[in-house]
C-alpha cells in the first residue's frame, strides 16, 4: 500500500481534477452568459424597458419580432435556463465527490451537449436576425460568442475529463 491508495481505492484527495484554468474559463463564460440572458430578460418582461444596443434599433427589433419566443417562452427565459443548468454541471465536475463517483466524464459530456445545443440554436437565431428579421440585437450577438466559446472550451474539458479517468 502506497501513500496515495488504501488497500482497493484512491484517496479522493489526490484525485485528478480538471484543468483550474478551463474550469475558471468555462464558470467565468457561464456568469457571463447569466448575466446576458439576465439583462435580456429584463428587457423582455419590464414594461418599457429599452435595451441599450449602441445607438441602433436592433434589440428592439428583434424583441419585437415573432421569433422572440419558443413554444410561448421568451428567448430570454431559455437562455436563462441553459446557463443555470451549465452552471450547475461546471460547478458539479469540479466537486470532489464527482471523482469519488467517477462522474466528471459524464458531467464533461453534459457540458459539451449543453454547450452543442446552444451553440447550435444560437446560429440558427443569428441566420434569423441577419436573413429573416433584418436586424441585429448585439446582446444577443454576445450570448452567441460566449455559448461558442463555452462550447469550444467544452471539448477540451471532454478530451481532459476522458484522460483523467
Amino acid at each position: 500500500m502506497n501513500a496515495t491508495t488504501t488497500k482497493d481505492q484512491p484517496l479522493v484527495k489526490n484525485a485528478p481534477t480538471p484543468n483550474r484554468w478551463l474550469w475558471g474559463a468555462m464558470l467565468l463564460l457561464v456568469i457571463a452568459g447569466l448575466g446576458v440572458s439576465g439583462y435580456l430578460l429584463w428587457g423582455y418582461t419590464v414594461p418599457n424597458a429599452s435595451l441599450a444596443c449602441g445607438g441602433s434599433h436592433g434589440c428592439e427589433s428583434v424583441k419585437n419580432s415573432a421569433y422572440s419566443s419558443v413554444l410561448g417562452v421568451s428567448l430570454p427565459v431559455w437562455g436563462l435556463a441553459v446557463y443555470i443548468a451549465l452552471l450547475g454541471l461546471v460547478v458539479a465536475q469540479k466537486h470532489r465527490l464527482s471523482a469519488e463517483n467517477g462522474r466528471r466524464p459524464y458531467l464533461a459530456l453534459a457540458i459539451f451537449t449543453f454547450s452543442l445545443v446552444g451553440v447550435l440554436f444560437s446560429a440558427y437565431l443569428t441566420y434569423l436576425e441577419l436573413f429573416v428579421i433584418f436586424a441585429i440585437c448585439r446582446w444577443c450577438v454576445a450570448s452567441a460568442v460566449i455559448m461558442t466559446a463555452l462550447f469550444i472550451l467544452s471539448v477540451f474539458n471532454l478530451q481532459q475529463s476522458n484522460q483523467l479517468q
